[in-house]
């Protein structure tokens, strides 16, 4: 975590069991959890809020597709360098698309709540994640 306040996830899920797992997962990881759920929200929320950590998206919803969102990210002067977490389905296709369009990792779906602590940490928190201390 860096100083008092913990690092904040900006969560980009369309289903609201998933992003209610998720956000329960990130916060018992002492994660402060960025509601982003609609995909055009995502740079206004990058610009509104503290630095944000890291960015997860399974699904934007209506009115901007994730690899549109992702481009976007990827060319903002402010938050190009931000590490984004893609959690696409199960369908190589669609981790390539989004492999292409810049994403820092990958994660199918259906996948186990430790791999995707473990990828969150990696991304988030890469100086705690390098240290094994």
């Amino acid at each position: 975590m860096s100083g008092d306040s913990p690092d904040k996830i900006l969560l980009v899920a369309k289903e609201p069991t998933l992003r209610g797992l998720l956000e329960r997962l990130l916060v018992a990881r002492g994660f402060a959890v960025v509601d982003g759920a609609g995909g055009k929200d995502v740079i206004a929320l990058l610009g509104s809020e503290a630095p944000v950590a890291l960015v997860v998206c399974e699904r934007t919803g209506p009115g901007l597709d994730e690899v549109a969102m992702f481009d976007e990210i990827r060319r903002h002067p402010d938050h190009g360098r931000v590490p984004i977490l893609a959690l696409p389905p199960a369908d190589p296709e669609c981790t390539v698309r989004a492999l292409e369009a810049g994403v820092s990792d990958c994660l199918a779906k259906p996948f186990h709540p430790t791999e995707f602590i473990a990828r969150v940490e990696r991304l988030a928190r890469p100086a705690a994640a390098a240290d094994p201390a």
